[in-house]
């Protein structure tokens, strides 16, 4: 028996503080002293829904929490950029929220658990660093937490979402049952899985606050938290506030904080999705009268376009790095070799694969059928009904199949804590991608270890999807820029092809749309930000390559990262090492081991295999057979080491 039992306190303080009476120190005498009787958990319960009427005529303006699946950003293809380098205006019609709470008593946190940005090494080991989860690093800072911004720049599995689950939204709902202040949490999410997710969290943690509790107490708890956390896509929000401004004004008075989960979504979603400059002006302004809290393990980005706007208090900055201690190796891997590869794995380990497109879905289907379970986006509009729902995918967080096959859709903010889980594919570019895909393994203790194996896009023959990947973020880009560069511009660029290929050029461009209510185009500003971006790393991985710039943007992933070798190549060329063979001859032999693919059929050159062939240490050289024999004058192959 719990000797603390809110819900009927709630009421009985509220009756105290109306009628001058003192039930409520009875009360908190006797729950102490015993437990309920089966009368009493009834009469308990009854108080509990007098208390929770009580809670919802205090709130302004209550909306249902579990609202249905609201559209969600297109989470595939490709992503990733800036915003303008003026801050960003808000619309007149903008969003304000209640006063400031008069700040409670409390302890003050030490001043050492508050860590400024830059202050934790990136590259440090986790058993080294005093804090592992975001509660630890905060402690009770957040009760002091005034008007403005906050940053949690913490890496995935650091506790962001149990920290404003089980610190913040746990203090506020004991706040409210002491002393009714409502101080009401929002909290934005991309995605309908990570919406979902959300609502997953809330639920077991207000159920695990009354474990062994009766059940109407566990209810109860689960009602209290989710009135005092409301969770929202980013979406809805620019819905409101395109369509209504001001009953989004009204709707954001109900809360105090507003928590920005995955704010990378600012930057990286930009360039496919109209929108989300609409929210990050809502949350711009929110910034006035509530507490907003922007959190995300790959957030660089939107806290650099924050900052142009205005800066973040030091005091306010969090930072944890990311956390690998569980991957017990990294590899980078030829894209022409990833089927074998899951082919060989042993029977009993499970893989999931982050792949580029829902093209990539179908193919890997035709492969292995039932063995796999598929996923992306919903709101794919070519892809999004073909494949699997989520829950047919990953259940209670462990894989359903012994693969998963999925876009980045799945790369956000789902949790994966399935010991048999024990590699990861990653076939994406951009290193924002990569360090959320990373993260989506949840280890479970120390011995949960898996393996991670990146795409090396320098095995691509002359860097194919590179050049394919910058081809589609210039032909995106041209109309947005044409049309913010001036009405010559554009006219400039609507005359520069036939009338049917601009139209369908502007109508497939995801950052700029006609709006037909106000007779004009609009541009996506964060957008444009986000496909130059995007731009500059194609290119500067062009003119580098690949690891290289990965080595850069993700310099914890990529240290100790190396090629994977087959054994069965190794074994070749232990067996072939310094024995000249007819060019023929050793072609044939090396393609007879199926791990060196021809490029549409035109077979290898010299060249070409030594590229592949340079990760084994080895390189094929010609030399000539002079003696009077058959092989007289023909041209013969020889591998040496390097």
């Amino acid at each position: 028996m719990k000797t603390k039992l809110p819900f009927d306190g709630f009421y009985l303080k509220l009756l105290d503080e109306q009628n001058g009476t003192h039930e409520y120190e009875e009360y908190l005498r006797n729950c102490k002293e015993k437990p309920l009787t089966e009368e009493e958990q009834w009469e308990w319960t009854e108080s509990a829904r007098a208390a929770i009427a009580e809670l919802e005529r205090i709130n302004a303006e209550p909306e249902p929490t579990r609202q249905s699946a609201e559209p969600e950003a297109e989470a595939e293809g490709i992503s990733s950029l800036q915003t303008p380098k003026q801050p960003i205006e808000l619309q007149e019609k903008g969003c304000t929220g209640q006063e400031a709470e008069e700040v409670p008593e409390v302890e003050v946190v030490p001043a050492e658990a508050i860590v400024p940005l830059g202050q934790t090494e990136e590259d440090a080991p986790a058993e080294k660093e005093r804090w592992a989860y975001a509660s630890e690093l905060i402690g009770d800072a957040f009760q002091h937490w005034g008007n403005g911004r906050v940053l949690l720049d913490m890496g995935t599995g650091r506790g962001k979402n149990e920290f404003i689950i089980k610190k913040l939204v746990s203090w506020r709902v004991d706040e409210m049952l002491k002393k009714t202040t409502i101080g009401r949490v929002l909290c934005l999410c991309p995605l309908n899985t990570l919406h979902a997710e959300m609502l997953q969290r809330r639920t077991e943690a207000a159920i695990a606050e009354v474990d062994g509790e009766p059940t109407e107490i566990a209810m109860t708890n689960d009602a209290f938290y989710e009135n005092m956390l409301e969770v929202r896509t980013y979406q809805n929000i620019e819905t409101k506030y395109r369509n209504d401004p001001a009953s989004l004004k009204k709707y954001l008075t109900g809360f105090k904080y507003i928590v920005a989960d995955e704010c990378h979504y600012f930057t990286d979603f930009s360039s496919y999705g109209m929108n989300t400059y609409l929210s990050l002006e809502v949350l711009q302004k929110a910034e006035a009268d509530h507490v907003v809290i922007y959190m995300s393990a790959t957030g660089e980005e939107t806290y650099k376009l924050l900052e142009e706007t205005s800066k973040t208090p030091e005091d306010r900055i969090y930072k944890l790095p990311q956390d690998y201690q569980h991957i017990k190796q990294k590899y980078f891997y030829s894209r022409e070799n990833l089927v074998m590869m899951l082919k060989c794995l042993p029977e009993d380990e499970k893989a999931v694969i982050f792949v580029s497109s829902g093209g990539d879905l179908l193919k890997m289907k035709e492969i292995f059928g039932d063995t796999a379970a598929y996923y992306c986006s919903e709101n794919n509009p070519k892809y999004g009904k073909m494949f699997n729902k989520l829950t047919e995918c990953v259940k209670d967080r462990e894989l359903q199949k012994r693969y998963l096959f999925t876009t980045k859709a799945f790369g956000i903010g789902t949790e994966i804590k399935d010991r048999t889980v024990k590699h990861l594919y990653i076939d994406q570019w951009k290193p924002t991608d990569i360090i959320q895909s990373t993260g989506r393994k949840r280890p479970l203790d120390v011995d949960d270890t898996c393996t991670v194996y990146f795409r090396d896009y320098d095995a691509d023959w002359y860097y194919g999807d590179l050049k394919k990947f910058k081809a589609i973020v210039i032909e995106e880009l041209r109309p947005a820029v044409a049309y913010l560069a001036g009405a010559e511009a554009f006219e400039v660029f609507r005359n520069s092809g036939k009338p049917d290929s601009i139209n369908n050029k502007i109508r497939k461009c995801k950052i700029m749309e006609f709006d037909d209510a106000k007779g004009e185009y609009r541009v996506n500003p964060l957008g444009v930000r986000q496909l130059k971006r995007e731009l500059e790393l194609l290119n500067e991985m062009l003119e580098t390559s690949y690891k290289q710039v990965f080595a850069k943007y993700a310099p914890v992933l990529a240290e100790e990262t190396v090629p994977y070798r087959f054994d069965s190549v190794v074994d070749w060329i232990n067996a072939h090492l310094n024995q000249p063979m007819l060019k023929e001859d050793m072609y044939e032999s090396i393609r007879a081991l199926k791990v060196f693919k021809e490029y549409k059929g035109r077979p290898m050159g010299q060249d070409a295999l030594n590229r592949k062939l340079q990760i084994y240490g080895v390189k094929i050289i010609t030399v000539r057979e002079f003696k009077r024999n058959e092989n007289r004058n023909k041209t013969l192959w020889k591998l040496i080491r390097i």
